[in-house]
This record gives C-alpha cells, structure tokens and sequence, in this order.
C-alpha cells in the first residue's frame, strides 16, 4: 500500500474570484495522489471571492480579513498547518495532474531542500521562469548584456532562488528559517525566504516534471496597474541590498538599470521602449516622476 503524503496548499486572495474558484476546482481535480488540505486567507476582498469559495467548496478552510499583503497572508495559513509540506499556490495558479507528488518526491530525494518549485507555464503554454540564481552584480552585468532566454529545463536541479507563485516548502525548514518576511507586502518575499534558506545551509531545488499553470499578476495589476514593476524592482532591492551590503547592493541596481536602458534603446515598439524605461528609475532607487533621460 502506498502512502499519500500529506500536503496543506495554502493560497492568499484578493479579488480574484472566477479565477480562484476555477483554480481551485483544477487543483482538487489535480491532486488525488497525496493527501490534500486547502487553507484560504482572503485578504479582504470586494468582489465576494469568499462567499464564493464558502459555497462551492464548505470542506476548505477559509480565513477571512483585512489585507495584510500575500506575505503576511501566506503566514497565517503557514501558522494553521500541521502538514510535512505546505505549498504556497497564488490564487490565479493551479498544478496539473500529479505536480504536487512530484514535488515532494524531489524534496524527499534531497533531504536538505528548504523548497521545491515546479516549471510554471502561463495558460497558453509560455515558460514563466520559476527558478534563478540569487543577485550578483556580475549576473546583473552578463543579463544586461544579452537576451535571457525562458525554456524549460529538464531533470531536478538545484537553483538560488524560487518564484513564490507555487512552490513546496518543508515544515522542518519553515520551523528554522521563520516565515516569510511580513515587511515585504508583495514582491521578493520568495527571493528573501530562499536566501535565508540557502545562508542557512538549506538547499532550493527545481522540479521540472512538475507543471504548474499560472495566469499571472491577477491582484497585482489590479492593486498598481503600471506600477506593479516598480513595486517589485523596489523590494528586489530591499533584499538584495540586505544580503549582498550597500555597495554592492548598489551596483546591482546600477548594473539592472544599465540593463534596462540598453533594452530600451534596442525596444522594437514605443510601447515597450516605455515599459523598459519606466524600470530605469526604479532599478536606481529613485521616486517616480525622476528625469533620467527617457523620451
């Protein structure tokens, strides 16, 4: 007889609805091979996101509040678990058919892996890049330089870091590192957690035989619009600058920004030249509105 093993998803939404539900009835569908609880924190929402969930699904357990951000709310649902492993799951997000087995059975083969993610690909098939190394002023130098290139990597491997979209975490870990970082409201949380994990000793681990779909950006566009980037570049180098010092933490940023000037400059349409020149001033820590030279 094979043993399920037991896996608490928790999920933090905020006015996603028909996403959420729909997310949630696939992942039910998806993961009869381990033993599944869902725990939901809904962070306040207007659109009835709760209500919803309460009606289709009474066996989840829901949490209602205000909204404290995903990572706070991630650490509610990490204080209700009693679970070996606890897989955060954004509420636009939903594994196929064996992913989360697959995922603990990668965490398994590596005893000192703190977190395991899958490959997250959009509804329509695009690579989501899910798994990276942690920041270097010499990776941000050799990424401005050329393209980066998105394609599904094959076979376990062990990354820097992880994107908090889907990703498996050992409770032993989450017990030794602490959760994730509540200062962070939204953004780079993932980045923070793993590298207190791998400043720890632990190891990040990415499972690409496991395969989760993510729309992407459902509450965040809806909270920022435009200037989601901006949010996420800036707690990008809260962290960063926190781990690698000031110095060097600022010639990362001056490297990105250095980066994303050149992709303006080789942008093939207004719209995108705009996108990469909105991101110079956040790479460079400056308040929105500063002139720097974008047309």
């Amino acid at each position: 007889m094979v043993t399920r093993p037991r896996v608490d998803v928790g999920i933090v939404t905020w006015n996603t609805r028909e996403l959420t539900l729909a997310a949630i009835e696939r992942l039910l569908a998806a993961s009869v091979d381990v033993d599944l609880r869902v725990l939901v924190r809904d962070n306040g929402s207007g659109d009835g996101t709760a209500a919803a969930i309460a009606s289709r699904f009474p066996e989840i357990e829901l949490e209602v509040g205000n909204n404290v951000g995903f990572a706070s709310g991630v650490n509610t649902l990490l204080g209700r678990s009693d679970a070996p492993w606890f897989v955060t799951l954004n509420s636009d997000a939903w594994p196929e058919a064996g992913a989360l087995r697959r995922l603990v059975t990668v965490a398994e083969q590596h005893p000192q892996a703190a977190a395991v993610a899958p490959t997250l690909l959009r509804p329509d098939g695009e690579v989501e890049p899910s798994g990276h190394d942690l920041p270097t002023v010499r990776g941000a130098l050799r990424s401005g330089l050329r393209p980066v290139e998105r394609r599904i990597p094959t076979g376990p491997h062990e990354v820097g870091w992880v994107v908090g979209a889907a990703v498996l975490l050992r409770r032993d870990a989450v017990d030794a590192l602490g959760p994730l970082d509540p200062s962070l409201f939204m953004y780079a949380e993932d980045l923070e957690w793993c590298w207190r994990a791998r400043r720890a000793g632990w190891q990040v681990w990415l499972a690409p035989d496991a395969v989760v779909r993510h729309v992407g950006n459902a509450s965040g566009d809806q909270r920022w619009g435009l200037a989601r980037q901006r949010v996420a570049i800036a707690n990008a180098n809260i962290v960063t600058r926190r781990y690698l010092g000031p110095g060097r933490g600022a010639l990362w940023q001056a490297a990105n920004a250095g980066g994303a000037v050149r992709a303006a400059a080789l942008a093939g349409n207004g719209d995108l030249r705009r996108f990469w020149w909105r991101q110079v001033p956040a790479h460079l820590g400056l308040r929105p509105g500063t002139r720097t030279g974008a047309p």
